[in-house]
């Protein structure tokens, strides 16, 4: 599953299933990417039947409008053995909400990509991934995480920082869950 943010009013419009954005990228690729929907009526207009539900989600959103931008946000990827929780915040303690975190792993000789997540109103986010995201071959036993965080401006994210946050916490559940919480994340 993925929710999807509407960037230009700072809210939440849902959840979707991964395969619609699959299948969307086929119909109208110039319209949606993995982290992006530029929503508008042409774009509804390309959803077939079989995403009549989604459909109806996105019009009512888009009721009155003529286009919204739509951050696609990771909600698990690639499996769930692994869940990190953090809150992004600036140097006077304000909330960083509806920022872009690119969640990464650094390697030796290439990092790996493990997901992309909007912070929410308060600045918080949360990631499920599996160990194949960042694993190669199965060799890591835990991703070595650091952010790509990113800003809101003009129709686009802006990088604003990247840095390497310290876990404060970690747990096993007993599903043999990793939850890694990294508490306030000063930006």
């Amino acid at each position: 599953m993925r929710n999807i943010i509407d960037m230009d009013n700072k809210i939440e419009i849902g959840f979707i299933d991964w395969e619609f954005i699959h299948d969307m990228q086929g119909i109208a690729p110039g319209m949606i990417n993995p982290q992006f929907i530029s929503l508008n009526n042409e774009f509804l207009n390309k959803i077939p039947k079989k995403w009549e539900k989604i459909k109806t989600k996105l019009a009512k959103h888009l009721k009155g409008k003529e286009l919204i931008h739509a951050a696609i946000s990771d909600v698990e990827n690639l499996g769930s053995e692994f869940k990190i929780r953090g809150t992004l915040r600036d140097k006077k303690s304000e909330p960083l909400s509806f920022h872009k975190v690119v969640v990464m792993d650094e390697d030796k000789f290439e990092d790996d990509y493990i997901g992309a997540v909007i912070t929410d109103k308060d600045g918080g986010f949360s990631l499920s991934f599996g160990k194949k995201t960042f694993s190669d071959f199965g060799l890591e036993a835990e991703p070595d995480i650091y952010l790509k965080i990113s800003f809101w401006r003009d129709g686009l994210f802006h990088e604003l920082t990247r840095v390497t946050p310290e876990v404060r916490k970690k747990s096993e559940t007993s599903g043999d869950k990793i939850i890694m919480e990294f508490g306030v994340i000063e930006v």
